[in-house]
């Protein structure tokens, strides 16, 4: 039999074929021989036979861990997105799984009179020769036997709370540090370990021999005290439970609850849901709302775990029973095996896209494993995609009602400071009703380039053409583009003055503008650079409890989830998104207003901005979303863009700019009847050491369009290519 097999690791968008006595299961992972190694592959599925195939050498599983659906989801992806079909089957199979499994030989027949060994217990009693005859006689055969080992705990990531009730805990307690305990996860209702220890001085171990004694517990997410489904919440018809819905507006738990009885009518019967996140930093909440809601085993998966705690997901997604699998973008390839439906949140957020390789759209990937394994998907968002509302029938769209919106914008054009006075306002009035205040701001660091007073010389990053950031915190400048750093200095490379001074605002200059007015209130700066999903998570739990009161931070702010202490929320330097040379940023614009909008109820919203005459700004006022993309919509289709057709970006990447242009021209004069725009310098031509030039086509035949540029990239070669498909802005 005649296989065509996917090479692992290789960036080479084809697939390759392999013989085989065996009858092998697709996706299964195999040994060939490729360019005379012995190299790891996967069984797409049975083909024509072809002459002169390779033999398989090997099948070091002995099955396929890939369910039904899985096999066409990758096969799609890696013709729709350009993208190695093997380094998608590496994603759905990581390489832990060798770590935690034993290869078994099985017998095929009694004749031998053998029981199943482990591999080595075999080699050790028989030998290595033995071994190979009775494989080649189809007398024993090879099994990979899940021998999971247990992750450890990493106290660190770990949430405490008590166990029993306060009259029992106190009671139970004998030591004065055992009370500091138990009256701080009482007030705070649970902390983080290392807030408890910080506010009591007790150490891990300590904590540990107060969970034998019953006293408190260790759990993976904070457990929603508050949070609960209520009878009226709005459920979805029983006629819409399948194929395909969107549900927009509102804050995330809102829509959980609107979708409450779809996930629990799948539990119910024995399936699994995979529900997935933009960010790390929100699986804890949905794992906290989850365990309050079902029973069912919930489990993380994402790529701030380690790596053991990433296979204790993946194993247990290979199992039967109802689970529930919280993720991110990698999730789309856990090869969950009785999965009953998909949900994704704020699937319109740009962290569901890929960009290096294996390039890929993981909401588009969720949708199509939906759709292959006929199974329901739930998008589930403030406002969701563009794309959504030109895809989806009107029935298939649930709204939920928002209420009335209380937002100001304050014209910047006639201020001369960074936090106008209005606002400081503001944030004084909510600080005296005792309501908390978040404070969102489009760049990171003290300030986003440095400048020389004297000459005018910009520091830039000298592996890109991007200006290099001030953080004060740190003393140093930073590229947020490749990472360079350097320390901090005041004397211009230039002209030799001393006057180099850091221009506009980031998160830490404004941290510092509001210490400044409000020296009494309690304030934190959250900034993903620097703090892990666990802490970022703590200071918003510290915010809820009213532990602090102001929350400066980038958008990582915007989680989705209604913190009922939110009386103002406001947006900062959000005006140079609306300008960027690329179609989607208008719309990511608005996504992220609104998203602050529904996650905090009742609050006002006041925006700084010097466009206050924008559409983008007047549809806050004006217009719901759908009226929003319906107009969006109208203006993509006059000028021909998605969704209306795929838009192609083709980056190269050179070490000499002269042949890096000569090469792109070449590429783009050998792709005829495409409508292609470029080739031109990159905005950011330099990135990395590497000088960049790309390109767009426009096509309605995405697949036909790669497949040509593919013949053109192989004659070019294709070291130096990144070929994008409709990525949420320009690479």
């Amino acid at each position: 039999m005649t296989y065509e097999i996917a090479i692992s690791k290789i960036p080479l968008k084809k697939t390759f074929f392999y013989s085989s006595d065996w009858e092998l299961e697709p996706g299964e992972r195999v040994l060939v021989d490729f360019n005379n190694r012995q190299t790891v592959g996967y069984v797409v599925g049975l083909t024509e036979p072809h002459c002169g195939t390779k033999p398989v050498l090997e099948r070091p599983d002995g099955l396929s861990f890939l369910p039904t659906g899985m096999i066409e989801m990758v096969r799609w992806a890696s013709q729709h997105f350009y993208s190695p079909m093997g380094q998608l089957f590496d994603l759905v199979i990581p390489s832990f799984v060798d770590e935690y499994t034993e290869v078994v030989v099985e017998p095929t027949t009694d004749l031998l009179g053998l029981k199943s060994l482990k591999l080595k217990d075999f080699l050790s009693v028989y030998g290595e020769e033995t071994l190979d005859t009775y494989l080649k006689k189809g007398l024993v055969k090879l099994h990979r036997f899940v021998a999971m080992k247990t992750p450890r705990r990493r106290y660190r990531d770990l949430f405490v709370m008590l166990n029993i009730p306060l009259s029992k805990a106190v009671s139970l307690a004998k030591k004065a540090e055992e009370f500091d305990v138990v009256n701080y996860l009482f007030s705070a209702e649970g902390a983080t370990i290392e807030r408890l220890i910080e506010a009591t001085g007790v150490n891990v171990e300590r904590l540990k021999k107060m969970e034998e004694k019953g006293l408190i517990r260790f759990t993976t997410v904070p457990l929603f005290q508050g949070f609960e489904i209520k009878a009226n919440d709005l459920s979805i018809p029983a006629g819409q439970n399948c194929g395909e819905l969107l549900v927009v507006g509102g804050s995330t738990e809102e829509r959980f609850r609107s979708i409450y009885s779809v996930l629990k009518r799948i539990i119910e019967e024995g399936k699994s849901v995979l529900y997935m996140v933009p960010l790390s930093s929100q699986v804890p909440y949905v794992m906290g709302m989850i365990q309050r809601s079902f029973t069912a085993d919930v489990y993380a998966y994402h790529g701030n775990q380690s790596k053991s705690q990433r296979a204790l997901a993946w194993f247990n997604a290979q199992k039967s029973g109802a689970k529930v699998f919280v993720t991110t973008r990698m999730g789309v390839f856990l090869p969950v095996r009785n999965l009953g439906a998909v949900v994704v949140e704020s699937d319109e957020d740009e962290s569901y896209y890929q960009f290096d390789e294996p390039v890929y759209d993981a909401v588009e990937m969720a949708r199509r494993r939906a759709q292959e394994s006929r199974i329901p998907i739930i998008l589930s968002s403030a406002t969701g995609r563009v794309s959504d509302y030109f895809n989806l029938d009107r029935s298939r769209i649930i709204k939920i009602k928002s209420e009335r919106r209380k937002i100001f914008v304050i014209d910047m054009r006639k201020q001369t400071t960074f936090v106008s006075q209005e606002l400081l306002d503001q944030i004084r009035s909510n600080l005296e009703k005792g309501n908390g205040v978040l404070i969102v701001v489009r760049r990171k660091g003290y300030a986003p380039f440095v400048i020389c007073a004297v000459c005018g010389h910009i520091l830039i990053c000298p592996k890109c053409d991007v200006a290099l950031s001030f953080h004060r915190h740190a003393n140093l400048y930073k590229c947020h583009q490749c990472g360079h750093i350097e320390p901090a200095k005041d004397i211009c490379p230039k002209c030799g003055a001393q006057a180099l001074y850091p221009k506009g605002y980031g998160t830490e200059r404004i941290e510092k503008i509001i210490r400044y007015n409000f020296p009494s209130a309690r304030i934190a700066r959250i900034d993903s650079d620097e703090m892990n999903h666990s802490q970022i998570l703590d200071r918003l739990l510290e915010f809820e409890r009213g532990d602090l009161d102001i929350l400066v931070g980038t958008r990582v702010l915007l989680h989705g989830f209604g913190i009922s202490r939110i009386g103002l929320i406001a947006f900062l330097d959000f005006d140079g998104l609306l300008f960027q040379p690329d179609y989607n940023f208008r719309v990511q614009v608005f996504q992220q207003l609104n998203q602050g909008i529904e996650m905090a109820k009742g609050a006002t919203m006041v925006l700084q901005s010097m466009e206050v005459e924008n559409e983008v700004v007047r549809h806050l006022f004006t217009s719901d979303t759908e009226e929003f993309y319906l107009k969006e919509l109208q203006k993509r289709r006059d000028v021909g863009y998605p969704p209306y057709v795929d838009l192609v970006q083709v980056v190269l990447e050179s070490e000499e700019p002269s042949l890096g242009w000569e090469i792109i021209s070449s590429c783009t004069s050998s792709l005829d009847g495409e409508e292609i725009f470029g080739p031109v310098e990159h905005p950011v031509f330099k990135l990395r050491g590497k000088y960049r030039f790309h390109f767009l086509i426009k096509t309605k035949t995405v697949e036909r369009t790669l497949s040509k540029l593919d013949d053109v990239l192989t004659k070019l070669g294709k070291k130096g290519w990144r070929v994008l498909v409709n990525p949420p802005h320009l690479w």
